[in-house]
């Protein structure tokens, strides 16, 4: 009999002794919050990723365009613009002066800033012919800025129908200079349809 009551004891006593070693085991088996550094060249798993910075303009160079047209050239005329061609590089008021003398009735001057691969659209009338011109410079090599042009001239013939003429080529003009542009053709000869003053200076 003592001996039953010493085997219960000892039965109680151990799984008394179990029960107080399980009590720590089930509190540590609680899950606790992980601490995740985020290592080199990875992002962080709680912060989104941020767009670049795209506020930096590139470096594209622009270009201020002057432009003035005049039309029905007379042969005087043209031979006249390409006579003064190279003493206006220097002074764009001895160009002027000489307009008045012999050179065409120039319509008013357009301004215009334009950068690298950018089109520049012009329409220009006259009483006989429409003009709608586009100019895209594309590369700029030693002061000389190389345009893509495109044309789109309207002419009314003497028996009033209209002719129109399209093109597309490229032109190169050297910076700072005036550079004559006549989308019909147009010489000292037989004259212009249409004639194109251009200065281009880089900003």
């Amino acid at each position: 009999m003592r001996f039953r009551i010493f085997l219960l004891v000892v039965f109680l006593y151990l799984s008394a002794g179990g029960l107080w070693a399980q009590t720590p085991d089930t509190q540590e088996a609680k899950p606790t919050p992980i601490q995740v550094q985020p290592q080199v060249g990875y992002p962080s798993p709680w912060k989104e990723d941020s767009p670049p910075a795209t506020g930096t303009p590139l470096n594209v160079p622009v270009f201020q365009f002057q432009l003035r047209a005049a039309f029905l050239l007379t042969p005087a005329m043209v031979a006249a613009i390409q006579s003064t061609s190279l003493s206006a590089q220097n002074s764009k008021s001895d160009q002027h002066s000489s307009d008045k003398d012999s050179g065409p009735a120039w319509e008013a001057p357009i301004l215009r800033d334009v950068r690298l691969a950018s089109p520049l659209g012009i329409k220009i009338q006259g009483e006989q012919i429409v003009a709608v011109i586009v100019f895209m410079p594309i590369e700029l090599v030693k002061q000389n800025l190389t345009m893509l042009v495109q044309n789109q001239v309207f002419a009314r013939n003497p028996d009033s129908s209209i002719q129109m003429n399209t093109s597309m080529h490229t032109i190169r003009i050297p910076l700072g200079t005036l550079f004559y542009y006549y989308p019909l053709g147009g010489d000292s000869k037989q004259g212009a349809p249409v004639a194109i003053e251009i200065l281009v200076n880089q900003k």
